[in-house]
């Protein structure tokens, strides 16, 4: 059953009192959901910026009050946040010194899983929340689940405890499922020894436990940003992306108003009296009708003197355009977005260095999650092994496996070529391996495809030379001295 993504204050929610739990798993219980409680109203505030359904923020100034309602003002910075450092960080494949394409027959387990999907999901739900989560259980086969069962969670649906000393989550707590309301009615408890489904039903009970040989919880956490203070990590929708995105949907909606304003022309009729827009029965005539008359006429008034119209010129919309642009820039400036990226057009558009010095902020962040994200799926990996194989310890060379990632600066095809053409060169041996074709820029499907039609003509040149060395021992004279088979 999908979980109800209603939204509901539920800071209030009490921790379930779970028939079958002893005292001490009541009492992590108890911490976890306390803690997931607490940090949801505010992860709801992230998602609700992410997807920019924030309301105006209305300061009561400038603003008409019967438009505030109407005005529909959407600014989509936040999800330029998350989104400018979500799509550099992408998984290519796992790698093993000894160049293996199937480290630990992980293919199968990860494409049964829809990882190369899930994985990119969680980076983004990781960025917009400060953490992501990813759990790794024993699958149901019979229902047609993986053996071993990786599945990422969103900080909406999920939570942990930090233990220091083991540098990991002592607990975690998974809400399965919810009722109409959006209140949780089954949840996953994370344990060293077993994982405890409890599900509310009259009461709340202790439904299932599946017990593992892993000696740690079998969840790790995809923090962005982590310190040794919060080792959850931030979110990129802070404090500051909220403030300048509010001012940024005031701003739009003043600008809004004015363009209404500015496309009207404003007019000043003198010395017209009420009686010059009333019809023959003495009924207003409304003005537009007036105005838009192909033929109209003003009397005189009773000094007999001629009414006069005059234009007045509507202010120019820039002073709000130029507060756009310094709120743009100074968003660029927090979250390292450039400011074409975010729809602000400038008179003198970024040289190509200068798009590169603003460019190195997201690519330190980029770099430093691949070695943070990295190792919360090595970990992960290792439990889905153990689990589908039955292990009671991590399996041999699983310390040499590593996370391959595409580059966070995005260089182009052709430079990326070019500098490795010229590494390759002051290397020749290097030229048809793995590692060479890496180093000019081809995807691992291009490598894969080259190497086997150089194992394909390397198998024919073999042949083609075993045939010719055969024809000519045959035309040769044999041997005198040769003994008879």
């Amino acid at each position: 059953m999908p979980l109800n993504r209603s939204i509901l204050p539920l800071r209030a929610f009490a921790p379930p009192q779970v028939q079958g739990l002893n005292f001490a798993t009541q009492a992590i219980l108890d911490e976890l959901v306390m803690q997931w409680a607490w940090k949801l109203p505010r992860n709801i505030e992230r998602m609700i910026y992410l997807d920019a359904k924030n309301k105006l923020d209305d300061l009561g100034v400038s603003l008409p009050p019967t438009l505030v309602d109407k005005l529909d003002v959407v600014v989509g910075w936040p999800e330029k946040a998350v989104y400018e450092v979500a799509n550099r960080i992408v998984f290519e494949q796992l790698q093993t010194p000894d160049g293996s394409d199937d480290p630990f027959e992980l293919k199968r387990t990860l494409r049964d899983n829809r990882f190369a999907i899930e994985f990119p999901e969680a980076v983004a739900s990781s960025l917009a929340q400060s953490c992501a989560f990813v759990s790794t259980t024993p699958g149901d086969v019979s229902r047609g689940e993986p053996a071993a069962l990786i599945m990422f969670h969103s900080a909406l649906w999920a939570t942990g405890i930090w233990d220091r000393r083991r540098r990991g989550l002592k607990a975690g707590l998974l809400i399965s499922d919810t009722d109409s309301q959006g209140l949780p009615i089954e949840l996953t408890i994370m344990l060293p020894t077993e994982h405890v489904i409890c599900t509310k039903g009259a009461n709340w009970y202790v439904s299932a436990v599946v017990p593992h040989a892993l000696g740690r919880a079998p969840m790790e956490v995809l923090p962005f940003r982590p310190t040794t203070d919060r080792p959850f990590g931030r979110s990129r929708i802070d404090r500051t992306v909220i403030s300048l995105t509010n001012r940024a949907v005031r701003a739009g909606a003043r600008l809004e108003v004015h363009s209404e304003l500015f496309t009207t022309m404003k007019l000043l009729l003198m010395g017209a009296d009420e009686d010059t827009f009333k019809d023959a029965n003495g009924k207003p005539v409304p003005f537009w009708s007036f105005f838009l008359g192909r033929l109209n006429y003003l009397s005189k008034d009773e000094d007999g003197d001629t009414p006069k119209l005059e234009q007045i010129a509507a202010e120019s919309p820039e002073p709000h355009i130029a507060i756009a642009r310094q709120l743009g820039s100074q968003f660029s400036g927090h979250t390292g977005v450039p400011l074409s990226a975010l729809g602000i057009s400038t008179d003198n558009p970024e040289s190509e260095g200068a798009k590169r010095v603003g460019d190195l902020s997201i690519v330190g962040d980029v770099e430093k999650q691949h070695l943070i994200y990295g190792d919360a799926l090595i970990r992960s990996f290792e439990n889905a092994i153990m689990i589908r194989d039955g292990l009671s310890q991590p399996p041999d060379g699983i310390l040499d496996l590593s996370i391959k990632w595409r580059r966070a600066d995005r260089p182009t095809l052709a430079s990326l070529a070019d500098a490795g053409a010229k590494q390759v060169t002051a290397i020749p041996d290097l030229s048809n391996t793995e590692v060479g074709m890496e180093m000019v820029g081809m995807d691992p499907d291009q490598i894969a495809r080259a190497q086997a039609e150089l194992r394909r003509k390397q198998g024919s040149a073999l042949v083609d030379r075993l045939i010719a060395a055969r024809s000519g021992s045959g035309a040769a004279e044999p041997d005198a001295t040769a003994q008879p088979a």
